[in-house]
């Protein structure tokens, strides 16, 4: 019955799209809960529609392989970014069925890590000439495969990175080894036993190697887990964690000069940051894009008297700093508004002066800018309806008045452990704590903001650091270093928290100090281990 066609083609599209649903399990849902061995499981059926020996590239194009790539993506968007058309449609002013028809096609920049692995895979197999019988064991192949993927997934820009390790966050605190090899570790095992599964399905062969050590490093975790040595630190401080619940209608005619808006926007914040309380608040912190009108840096850090009214007050009423997101004026001014703000974080002092400011560094595609380099500023003549925003160039450290330093991180920038990497390094003191302000609002209630927080974890996990999370509509929390969390502030609700932080001057992580070096160096063992292994069953044979 079958024809060729069928016989070709249904397993290379039909099997990875599974997969690729099967993968996005892994992640955070609204309607099931995560299950550890999706990425592990989806991505094993995604191999088996690959070329992985001569014989099967002999059988099959290059384009049947990227297909299946694509396939694997469109499962994966399909159940994992599922909340992209409401994005598009709250952000975009896209509406149904535009906005699904366009969101469809972000499967074809989903994965491309994926793509770049299979162009590069099949240039070494026409390059490279016959490997040793030593080479090719199934251990030795598969921790290759593993280590190229990791690399590839490491290195390639993606716009929302959920990577193969990332899933292990299911077993926080249980995860002691992420300090030293951060998730890329992870991902290796889950590269490294994805192929196995693919070894033993079409070579019958089974790498023991892999097993066993999935196993140890399950056990190591277990062994060693995570604590917040930060609560045993006496540097207390009292944090206000002000979640406004403002809707987008709301927030943009605030934005746009409404004064109705703005109004009702003036009271909410001052409302709720001046509630009374039994302790004494060191730091107010707004979320990301709060204040809804245009500031000036320069001028606010010579004069506090061009600081916002509603700051001051807040200031003034409370004896508190306050920490907030806003727009900072740019240099540049045109007519098209082309890169003349910043997406900024404002710490202003309990005199109300502006004490230092960090502009957002890494800004979204389609929402805060466009990927086309020198092109933007002619496309933004002609699209309105993104904001184009200025990238900012360095990182800020803060300091609270009694001297603690901490970072900053806006919205997404949290995902990627490179950039949060790149902060800590580039600062003269470790910061105690990191703030990331965000505003989900715009994805409805769906996962993301539930994926967005459980990939954040990850940077408190690699880097020992407590992460202050402020989000405008949820979920708000601070993440500690072992992943726990304090009460969170459920999503679409006006809400106050007063929180007690304890900081401790911290030391550079293992991971924070090579990055992915210390992934490396444990491959190059595991590499060495599968070669003499190799040896000795060749000598015994």
């Amino acid at each position: 019955m079958n024809t060729p066609f069928a016989h070709k083609w249904i397993p290379s599209l039909f099997l990875p799209f599974i997969g690729g649903m099967i993968y996005a399990t892994s992640f955070p849902m609204t309607f099931a809960p995560t299950f550890f061995f999706g990425t592990i499981i989806g991505m094993s059926l995604l191999f088996y529609a690959l070329a992985f020996s001569k014989e099967e590239m002999d059988e099959q194009s290059v384009w049947r392989e990227i297909f299946s790539v694509l396939a694997f993506s469109a499962g994966y968007n399909l159940l994992g970014y599922y909340w992209i058309p409401e994005t598009l449609k709250v952000f975009g002013s896209i509406s149904f069925p535009l906005n699904w028809f366009l969101g469809f096609f972000f499967s074809l920049i989903i994965s491309p890590h994926l793509i770049i692995f299979v162009l590069l895979h099949r240039g070494y197999k026409k390059l490279s000439v016959k490997s040793s019988s030593v080479v090719s064991s199934v251990s030795s192949r598969n921790i290759v495969y593993a280590l190229a993927l990791t690399l590839v997934e490491y290195y390639t820009p993606q716009q929302f990175p959920a990577h193969m390790g990332h899933s292990w966050m299911s077993l926080a605190p249980h995860l002691g080894l992420a300090p030293i090899f951060g998730a890329p570790l992870y991902s290796f095992l889950n590269f490294w036993l994805a192929l196995s599964l693919i070894s033993r399905i079409k070579q019958a062969k089974t790498d023991y190697l892999c097993l066993s050590t999935f196993i140890l490093v399950l056990i190591l975790n277990f062994s060693f887990p995570l604590k917040d040595l930060a609560k045993q630190s006496e540097m207390k401080h009292n944090l206000r964690l002000v979640q406004p619940n403002i809707g987008n209608f709301l927030k943009v005619s605030s934005e746009n000069g409404k004064v109705y808006a703005f109004k009702e926007v003036y009271d909410l914040y001052l409302d709720l940051s001046t509630k009374s309380s039994d302790k004494k608040i060191d730091l107010i912190v707004w979320p990301e894009t709060a204040y809804p009108r245009l500031l000036n840096s320069t001028r606010m850090k010579k004069d506090p008297r061009f600081t916002p009214r509603l700051i001051r007050e807040v200031i003034s009423r409370t004896g508190s700093e306050l920490f907030t997101g806003g727009y900072d004026k740019s240099s540049i001014q045109n007519e098209m508004f082309f890169e003349t703000e910043y997406n900024s974080a404002f710490h202003f002092q309990r005199d109300g002066k502006l004490k230092d400011i960090f502009h957002k560094m890494k800004l979204i595609p389609f929402g805060e800018g466009l990927p086309f380099g020198p092109f933007n500023q002619y496309l933004a003549r002609y699209i309105q309806n993104i904001s184009f925003f200025a990238s900012g160039d360095k990182f800020t450290l803060f300091h609270t008045n009694r001297g603690t330093p901490f970072g900053a991180a806006i919205c997404y920038e949290i995902l990627f452990s490179s950039f949060i990497r790149d902060n800590l390094n580039s600062v003269k003191e470790q910061p105690d704590f990191l703030i990331n302000l965000t505003n989900d609002s715009w994805y409805g209630r769906t996962a993301e903001p539930e994926q967005h927080l459980f990939l954040a974890k990850w940077r408190a996990l690699e880097f020992q650091l407590p992460i202050v999370r402020m989000t405008n509509t949820g979920i708000t929390s601070i993440i500690y270093p072992n992943g726990s969390e304090t009460k969170r502030s459920k999503l679409f609700e006006i809400a106050v928290q007063d929180v007690e932080i304890s900081t401790d001057k911290r030391e550079k992580t293992v991971f924070q100090k090579v990055g992915i070096l210390s992934t490396l160096l444990l491959v190059a063992l595991l590499a060495l281990i599968a070669l003499a292994l190799s040896k000795f069953k060749t000598l015994k044979s």
